[in-house]
This record gives C-alpha cells, structure tokens and sequence, in this order.
C-alpha cells in the first residue's frame, strides 16, 4: 500500500517537470497507471495491444482510433462508460492520457468484480471485451490478451535475460 502511495505521488511531481507524462511512451504510461491503479501491468499492456495493435503508432494513430463506438488505445466504450467516468464528450477518449487512465480504471474495475469469478487469471479480461455476460467472442478475447502475454513475455525474456522489473 504504501508502494502505491509513494508511486502515485512520485507520478503526481513529475507531471510537471522533464518527466511529464506527454513525454512517456505509451507503454511507460501504461505500466505506471496499471501500478497505481492495481492491474498487473503485463494485463494492461496485453489489452491495449489486443485492442489496437495492429494499427501503426506513428503519429498517434493508435490513439485516434474510433471504431463502433469504441474509442483510443483501449477501445473504451462511451456509450457504457460515459457518465461513470465523468466524461464531457466522447472525443474526450481520442486524448492518449485520458484513454489510458479509463481504460485501466475500467479493467481495475473489472479485475475486482470479476476476477474471482473466472479459473484463471488474465480470463476475467473477458469481461472487458463483452461485459457482464460472456460468451464465446469474450472467451477467445480472453485467450488472445493470454497468448499476448506469453509472447511478450518471451520476447522480454530474450532481451533482458533473469532482470525482473515488475
């Protein structure tokens, strides 16, 4: 818990300095709103690319993504999120930061109404994806954000060996 505090606060001060959110990648930012946030980081990063992958990053592509109603990185959904996340328009969700942070605040959501409920973790993602109920397109969503983990697992075993960073 403490761990937690003392993030968030180290995350508030550099808001302003040379350590400005603005100047993160996407995935730095990804990992740290994950931490405070309380979602295993490897999930979050799993989502975003599960949700937008495939879309090139250069110029900010990835994040003015609007497909049936779902918008940014994570795909939120603002006819469903809308009001809880006290959003003024939609177009609010085209702004890389604000994605992130309601993207994560949704799986944080998620994660603790749902994550008892599933077997195994990451399968409670499935919620994410569909919702309440889940079906069979939640279950292979829930599998492609598991087979992203393991890749990009073994990708970051191969680069940075034993090192373990969170």
């Amino acid at each position: 818990m403490l761990t937690i505090l003392l993030l968030t606060a180290a995350v508030a001060a550099a808001a302003q300095g040379p350590l400005a959110p603005a100047r993160w990648s996407p995935e730095t930012e990804i990992v740290l709103v994950s931490l405070v946030q309380g979602v295993n980081p490897h999930v979050a990063l799993a989502v975003a690319r599960a949700e937008t992958g495939n879309i090139p990053e250069a110029g900010g592509r990835r994040d003015r993504v609007v497909s049936q109603g779902n918008y940014g990185r994570f795909q939120v959904n603002c006819r469903a999120w809308k009001e809880s996340l006290g959003l003024g328009s939609c177009d609010d969700l085209l702004d890389r930061h604000a994605n992130i942070r309601a993207g994560i605040t949704i799986l944080a959501y998620v994660q603790q109404r749902r994550a008892s409920s599933l077997t195994e973790p990451p399968w409670w993602v499935a919620h994410y994806n569909e919702g309440m109920l889940v079906g069979a397109v939640g279950e292979r969503y829930a599998r492609r954000v598991s087979y992203i983990m393991r890749r990009e697992s073994r990708r970051s075993r191969a680069l940075y060996g034993g090192q373990r960073a969170w």
